[in-house]
């Protein structure tokens, strides 16, 4: 695949993290040179990774450009082109997810950081994305941020791997290096045309 095909939220070879160094204070984690309350998103309150570097090179598929994902997701735009996704009558927005059918009940509530997609977008993603082999595609009516993941530090410095950190645990939120925005998908239901039910005549 071409890196202009690329999924939009795919990252690209040249685009790193670069940021200020972070420091650890009794109130939270901050960027070196400045206070942390200026340094905070208004809308979440907490930390953003920063990250630089030139939008080019060979595409990493299956890692997500963070400052990009952030921003699909908070606008619930489509992963692929970065437009509003086309919601059809009843069914709510698609979403194409790494996971099974078989580990959920339906409806389910899925927590995940992949923004929505549209329908021609996911049939070429299907198409041309081997990461995407094993694959749920579902239809979801509501969607909202509970949280972020990231790294999350205590007075020592940067834990281990990325973490879950809901907005709602107010004291773990105050010291994460968040990198990616989670969303709640509730109510989610398997998209008839990608998963459709086999017919009562041909199970019997």
């Amino acid at each position: 695949m071409k890196s202009a095909e690329a999924p939009a939220i795919t990252r690209l070879a040249g685009r790193i993290p670069q940021h200020p160094t972070v420091v650890v204070g009794d109130d939270g984690i901050r960027y070196e040179g400045a206070e942390r309350e200026q340094q905070l998103d208004p809308d979440f309150m907490v930390l953003w990774e920063c990250w630089g570097g030139l939008a080019e090179g060979p595409p990493l598929y299956g890692e997500f450009d963070p400052e990009v994902q952030r921003r699909a997701t908070d606008r619930l735009l489509c992963a692929y082109g970065m437009e509003a996704p086309h919601r059809e009558p009843g069914e709510g927005m698609l979403w194409l997810l790494h996971t099974d059918a078989d580990a959920h009940q339906w409806p389910a509530d899925i927590q995940t950081t992949t923004p929505p997609i549209c329908r021609p977008h996911a049939e070429r993603a299907l198409q041309r994305c081997a990461t995407l082999r094993r694959h749920l595609a579902v239809r979801v009516r509501e969607a909202e941020p509970i949280g972020v993941r990231g790294t999350v530090y205590g007075q020592d410095g940067p834990g281990g791997p990325d973490e879950l950190v809901l907005f709602t645990d107010e004291n773990r939120l105050r010291f994460v290096h968040a990198r990616h925005l989670v969303l709640e998908l509730r109510g989610a239901v398997p998209d008839p045309v990608f998963h459709p039910q086999p017919s009562a005549t041909a199970t019997q």
